[in-house]
């Protein structure tokens, strides 16, 4: 009936009305909680290096529970909780407090994290971006309420090792990096407000890039910079659904693949006459979640309690000003600027901003743009240069300002009419397979140079292309005929035959219109 893809649910062709009537009734609610990793140099609670390292190389006594030790709380963290609070709209408490969440994994050496529970720093936020997608004809506006910004220590990382192969080999094992254990994260608590994984992924996309432009984060997914756990229910009729979490996410494809398959997942056993069970489950490496623990009826007892060794942290004016004056002056992200200052559409702003190649070949671009040329123009013929340099076999973007100098100048000529489309694209190729090499850029030639010298410019008079196409055309009677009666290959050949002699400098169209009036007036 309905069966799981990456997108979510397909549709099969024996599904029947009432079947798709019945999905119609469940309602996806899906709430994020994202660990985001802070960028300090040194922990949350103790002096100890954030910098990479082989394992269990980054750990004092502290961050091991060594009895004796105290706390020391980190400025630089709550400098970058206060920025995380403006950017998601926060309302900053006068002060907050840290509480002791207890909990015995092998990870967390004190058997409790130092989290804030009941005081958070900041609450009572809210955060717009925009969720687009290729299957949405239209991108729109999302809003999502933030309900809680909190400090807190972040665990160490188990590592699970399945057992060996070999006979009397070892069993599987677990082995524990303490390098994390006591580094600083915020965790962001938002309201169940998403309805598609989709929107899930747009919001996590839109944060990270915000976060790294901020300086809050280095935003790595791959190093665990920025986890997240997924809530996900299904709603039938208004009625809430039994809800599942899903941990620790730490790549976009695992959050939108997990996500899918998760309420696919639940369709499937609602729609039998069975129980979710609530439960915490896992993302395992193609994205389907894996049941990892069941959760009782009533919520886990932490035990919260008051940190005795951490005073109340009261929240200073001047805090607030500097964070705020830094994300001022720190101005619009790369990806904002791209969207509301130059033009691109959300989805192309994004794809841009995440790659830093592509970033800084479109940053030169700008630079050197005539006000005149749009952000579409552009986009169109990036799509071109990327197939051009694929089927080159030559890496894409290409990196030297020498380049992206001749990339303008096409633009703009192509946009002035003064080259063909074809010209410009056997232009792209010349340039993009031979602008890369070790010459220096005083000693190659430039778009408007190499034209001049080659007369490659845009044939204008209607006359002169009258003349070229009857030349070509009485020179290849037989094609002419045969496209006369309708033969379209005929015709073709005769076009690109016309083409190539005229070195591409008559436009497409302008020459096909040319060729069907000699072809019907039957002037050849």
């Amino acid at each position: 009936m309905w069966s799981y893809s990456r997108r979510g649910f397909t549709s099969v062709a024996s599904a029947t009305v009432a079947q798709h009537q019945q999905k119609a009734r469940y309602k996806p609610v899906i709430g994020l909680e994202v660990h985001v990793q802070l960028n300090t140099k040194t922990k949350l609670f103790s002096r100890c290096p954030t910098t990479d390292s082989s394992p269990n190389r980054r750990v004092l006594p502290f961050d091991m529970a060594t009895p004796g030790t105290l706390p020391s709380l980190n400025s630089q963290c709550i400098y970058r909780a206060l920025k995380m609070a403006r950017l998601l709209n926060c309302h900053v408490s006068e002060w907050s407090r840290f509480d002791r969440k207890h909990y015995f994994y092998g990870d967390m050496p004190a058997g409790y994290q130092i989290t804030q529970n009941h005081h958070p720093i900041a609450k009572n936020g809210n955060f717009g971006f925009w969720v687009f997608d290729e299957h949405l004809d239209v991108p729109y506006w999302k809003e999502v309420k933030i309900l809680q910004l909190q400090l807190e220590q972040d665990s160490g990382k188990t590592i699970h090792l399945p057992s060996t192969s070999s006979e009397g080999g070892e069993g599987p094992k677990s082995l524990i990096d303490y390098n994390r254990a006591g580094c600083a994260l915020i965790e962001i608590v938002t309201s169940p407000c998403f309805e598609t994984a989709i929107e899930a992924i747009r919001f996590v996309q839109t944060l990270r890039l915000l976060i790294i432009h901020h300086n809050i984060s280095n935003g790595e997914l791959h190093k665990g910079h920025l986890r997240v756990d997924a809530n996900v229910s299904l709603e039938r009729d208004t009625v809430p659904g039994t809800r599942t979490e899903i941990k620790n996410m730490n790549s976009i494809r695992t959050i939108h693949t997990a996500i899918n398959f998760e309420i696919a997942r639940q369709f499937e056993i609602l729609n039998s006459n069975g129980t979710v069970q609530k439960e915490t489950r896992a993302a395992d490496q193609d994205g389907r979640t894996v049941s990892m623990r069941e959760k009782d009826d009533v919520d886990t007892d932490y035990r919260f309690m008051v940190e005795p060794n951490l005073p109340k942290l009261r929240i200073k004016e001047e805090w607030l000003t500097m964070a705020e004056e830094e994300m001022e002056n720190a101005g619009k992200a790369d990806f904002e600027n791209l969207r509301d200052v130059i033009g691109f559409d959300p989805r192309s702003s994004i794809h841009i901003a995440e790659d830093p190649d592509l970033l800084a070949f479109v940053k030169r671009c700008i630079r050197l743009r005539d006000s005149s040329v749009s952000a579409e123009e552009i986009l169109y013929w990036m799509k071109q240069l990327k197939t051009t340099m694929q089927r080159s076999k030559c890496n894409y973007p290409p990196q030297s300002e020498f380049f992206a100098r001749q990339f303008m100048t096409l633009l703009n000529l192509v946009r002035q009419r003064r080259l063909t489309h074809l010209r410009v694209l056997d232009l792209l190729r010349y340039y993009s397979t031979t602008s890369e090499g070790d010459s220096s850029e005083g000693e190659e030639e430039g778009v408007t140079e190499f034209v001049e010298k080659h007369q490659l410019w845009r044939i204008e008079d209607p006359r002169e292309i009258e003349r070229l196409v009857g030349d070509m055309m009485r020179r290849n009677e037989k094609l002419v005929e045969k496209a006369r009666n309708g033969n379209s290959k005929s015709f073709n050949r005769l076009r690109n035959l016309i083409n190539e002699a005229t070195e591409k400098r008559i436009d497409i169209e302008e020459l096909c219109e040319v060729m069907k009036q000699f072809l019907d007036q039957k002037l050849v």
